[in-house]
């Protein structure tokens, strides 16, 4: 039986309940205990010392967790911890301590999977840490839920995760505690459970200085060194600190402690209302209860020491702190219980475990939660500082995270990188907009509820927009343009003019796909890409990475050799496109180099490069006097593609635009109408005949109005990213931050003739791609077509779906999408040769063709057919330069060469 405190509606229970304040275990630690024992038998330090290697600070979990690791690889007498109140009293003493394996990314996975193995092996150590694997149980209220708990099944043969689907009853029979009449099934995992954050903090600590590290409470960072772009020194309240390293772990104090250098470190984070409620001692209460979350009800609960613990990820959820300052205590950090902004989770709760009404409730506590801008971990080097490292950003479960992150971050000091793929959770992946505090504050409203909400296709935020625009923008906006973002920039994703005849839409429009089959747009975007196929299409592509490299001699030369594995001496007016290899031989990143004149080059890169590929480039320059300028924001972009866009441009220009004169993948700097300077570039990223021109802002309306008067006769028709999209995935592109990653290298992706191994100079990564063409490779990069697939009904692919060759798993899908030529399902995806004990082997051409391959869609395999090369596709107006360029594996061998058919 539950204990009883009869209430007759949850608004009564506030002033029955025993609000208690913060657990006394840690509030009663004041600056007069430093240098005695603390509760754990572990003595303090008052004074830092004068010198070490690596500077952490932050004495959470995290700062924890990342000290133990540089302890057990050896540095634990060259590292400090410098933490501002007491250890463990940031959020880790009241952090709800729940454990989950299955992330959004199998890098997130892995670093999950690693956490459990550390609570694992700490606990078998007999320290504290309050594990409990009693796994976890998923709900599901409605049918795209379940398609989602589908999908996760799939995913998991390849993620290593053990998994089942449970219809309702099951569900109750796993946990009696629940109401199980709107339930439609639920997805039980197994391997998950529960820690005790606080413990685990206290047992890192302990082993870690026990392995020599040095702990230092109550004294706070203020200020961080750096000298010739690296970390120097740390001062703090008590002393000076020479470092080689830092870690910022302080969670929501992150974005604080970035402002205390020169430069400033971005680290984007904001805080917001979080609640955990704690009931009394429920008697009978099984110890191993399952955690529960029911993520369309926004919420969850756990067992907690006989006691329920329970919490959720309201809808739109209240900024904290708004001024910006965060207090030190824990006493002013807990924030007043706010019943009316929690009721809304706790009539789910209320309604999933009906006995909660007769609990004896112990209290309710609000403490604050740091979210980032995109709800993801922050975690690498930070883009300002070199050797300066982040990881922040947990979202109330950074339990979860431990392990992993702790290890990567260690990785990264001890050998430069880490095991695991970080380029979606690297702090690079934000610009100095995502760092503006009124951003924050308005997009951290919207993220908490992310959190369990269905991760629908192209998830869209509402929060944060019309911030970076071309100026071109009215005129698409006004042509039935509906947005998408990234970093921050506003592009259409697809055009619908009839939505432009309800008032209600003349407002700016924020694309959604919320469906995992046929989305509403598929007609809109079939009209786009007929048109780039078959007629002019014309795509705002101003949201590129634009870098203009420059040196007064041919230092810009030698070092764009470096870092590049294609050749990038080539004759002004060349464009080649290349790869920016790490000495792993993997892409840092993938790009086009534009020779504009002898010493001068510029850089179209990835959106989401912006950051990222400024840094690697300043980071690998090596003492060489080379100009890099970021000019994204100098030139709006606008690609022309089709068999007409050389008719189209041609009367607008004087330049003579036949290929004879302007060939494929050249550049020549054009007027256009009365506008001029215009930087030409005969590409397009898709595959398709056409031009990209960068215009100067000034000058960008009025070059549009040109194209669009000129290009009617020719039936131009806008396109958005989706469009563009299709096409390249159509023409099998890989796109980096996609298909691409620090750990795919060229021979793996079919670019291998783009790595020149003759160039004079030893580019990065050379070393290791010469032993990977001696020895093989161990997955290849490839395009599927879909059979038996009808995209009116079944569901689609959209990424990471598993794929299966002659019935065993072989690897899973990158980029997916609807191919309207091959009116088929395109998945592109590697595919691996693993052997029956679980180890990757050599994989030939000829071993991909003489299989037999499916792609397993949420539980539904469907027959696939592979190809090893870009494809031709037929079109009305065939162009010689359009087919000889093959974007994977240039030159085509007719063996393995499938048809689309």
């Amino acid at each position: 039986m539950l204990s009883s405190l009869k209430t007759k509606s949850y608004l009564t229970l506030p002033c029955r309940w025993k609000i208690m304040s913060s657990s006394s275990r840690h509030l009663n630690i004041t600056a007069s205990d430093v240098d005695s024992l603390d509760n754990s038998g572990t003595k303090m330090l008052r004074i830092p010392p004068r010198k070490a290697k690596v500077v952490i600070c932050g004495g959470g979990v995290m700062g924890a967790a990342v000290a133990y690791q540089l302890a057990n690889s050896g540095l634990g007498s060259e590292t400090v911890i410098v933490e501002q109140a007491a250890i463990g009293g940031g959020t880790t003493w009241r952090s709800s301590g729940l454990v989950a394996t299955f992330k959004p990314t199998h890098s997130q996975v892995k670093l999950a999977q690693q956490s459990i193995e550390l609570l694992k092996s700490l606990t078998d150590k007999g320290l504290p840490t309050g594990w409990k694997q009693c796994g976890s149980l998923h709900l599901a209220r409605n049918r795209d839920r379940m398609t989602h708990f589908r999908r996760m099944k799939s995913q998991s043969v390849g993620w290593g995760i053990e998994c089942e689907l449970l219809t309702a009853a099951q569900c109750k029979e796993k946990c009696p505690l629940l109401e199980v009449k709107d339930v439609l099934g639920g997805f039980w995992i197994p391997q998950d459970g529960s820690s005790d954050p606080h413990l685990v903090c206290k047992s890192l600590i302990s082993e870690s200085q026990r392995m020599g590290v040095n702990v230092v409470e109550f004294n706070p960072v203020t200020k961080v060194i750096q000298e010739n772009g690296k970390i120097k020194a740390v001062e703090t309240k008590n002393g000076r600190i020479d470092c080689e390293y830092f870690v910022n772990c302080s969670g929501f104090w992150a974005r604080n402690i970035g402002q205390l250098s020169d430069p400033i470190v971005k680290v984007p984070l904001h805080a917001a209302d979080h609640y955990y409620l704690h009931t009394k001692v429920i008697e009978g209460l099984d110890p191993m209860t399952p955690v529960v979350r029911d993520l369309d009800g926004q919420i969850y609960f756990r067992e907690n020491d006989g006691r329920i613990l329970c919490g959720g990820f309201e809808l739109e959820a209240k900024p904290a702190f708004d001024s910006g300052t965060i207090p030190d205590s824990i006493n002013e950090r807990e924030q007043p219980a706010d019943w009316d902004h929690f009721h809304v989770l706790f009539e789910q709760l209320l309604k999933r475990v009906p006995s909660l009404k007769d609990a004896s409730l112990e209290r309710l506590c609000n403490g604050p939660e740091a979210f980032s801008p995109d709800c993801k971990w922050i975690l690498g080097e930070s883009p300002e500082i070199q050797n300066y490292l982040i990881a922040v950003g947990m979202k109330t479960v950074g339990i979860s995270a431990v392990g992993g992150v702790g290890r990567a971050i260690c990785d990264i000091i001890l050998k430069g990188y880490s095991s695991v793929d970080l380029y979606d959770l690297d702090v690079s992946r934000f610009l100095g907009l995502h760092n503006n505090r009124r951003f924050l504050m308005d997009r951290v409203r919207e993220v908490p509820g992310l959190h369990y909400g269905l991760p629908y296709p192209f998830q869209e935020f509402s929060t944060g927009r019309s911030l970076r625009m071309s100026p071109i923008f009215p005129a698409l906006q006004s042509q039935g343009a509906v947005f998408g973002q990234t970093m921050g920039y506003e592009r259409p994703n697809y055009f619908d003019k009839q939505g432009l005849n309800d008032p209600e839409n003349l407002s700016f429009r924020i694309s959604d796909t919320k469906t995992f089959g046929k989305p509403h747009w598929f007609d809109f975007v079939s009209v786009e890409y007929d048109a780039c196929r078959e007629k002019v299409g014309l795509a705002d592509y101003s949201s590129f990475t634009k870098l203009d490299l420059w040196s007064k001699g041919d230092e810009v030369v030698d070092c764009l050799q470096y870092l590049c594995s294609n050749d990038v001496d080539v004759p002004v007016g060349s464009i080649i496109h290349t790869g920016m290899q790490n000495h792993h031989g993997g892409y840092e990143n993938d790009c086009s180099l534009a020779r504009l004149a002898p010493n001068h080059f510029m850089m179209i890169a990835p959106t989401i490069q912006q950051t990222r590929c400024r840094s690697w480039i300043l980071k690998n320059l090596r003492g060489a006097r080379v100009n890099v300028s970021d000019v994204t924001s100098m030139y709006t972009a606008i690609c022309v593609l089709g068999p007409f866009s050389r008719s189209l441009l041609a009367e607008l220009t004087d330049t003579d635009l036949s290929p004879k004169n302007f060939p494929f993948f050249t550049f020549k700097e054009l007027d256009v109408g009365l506008a001029n300077g215009i930087r030409a570039m005969n590409l397009t990223h898709t595959g398709e005949l056409g031009y990209v021109l960068y215009i100067p802002n000034e000058f960008a309306l009025h070059v549009y109005g040109k194209l669009w008067d000129a290009g009617q006769k020719f039936g131009i028709q806008h396109a958005g990213h989706y469009a563009t999209r299709t096409l390249r995935i159509e023409k099998f592109y890989a796109y980096w931050g996609q298909d691409l990653d620090t750990f795919t290298t060229p021979l793996e992706c079919g670019r291998s003739w783009r790595v020149k191994f003759n160039k004079n100079i030893d580019f990065i990564g050379r070393d290791a791609l010469l032993e990977q063409r001696e020895n093989g490779v161990r997955r290849m990069y490839v395009q599927l077509l879909l059979n038996d697939h009808d995209p009116d009904i079944d569901l689609w692919s959209w990424g990471d779906e598993p794929i299966y060759r002659n019935g065993y798993y072989c690897g899973q899908t990158t980029t997916t999408g609807y191919g309207y030529t091959f009116k088929k399902q395109v998945c592109l995806g590697f595919v691996k040769n693993i052997d029956r004990n679980g180890v990757s082997q050599k994989v030939t051409n000829e071993y991909v063709l003489s299989g037999d391959y499916e792609v397993e869609i949420a539980g539904i395999k469907y027959p696939a057919k592979v190809n090893l090369h870009s494809p031709n596709l037929p079109t009305k107006y065939p162009d010689k330069e359009r087919e000889s360029y093959q974007a994977t594996r240039h030159k085509q061998d007719e063996r393995s060469l499938l048809s689309y058919r």
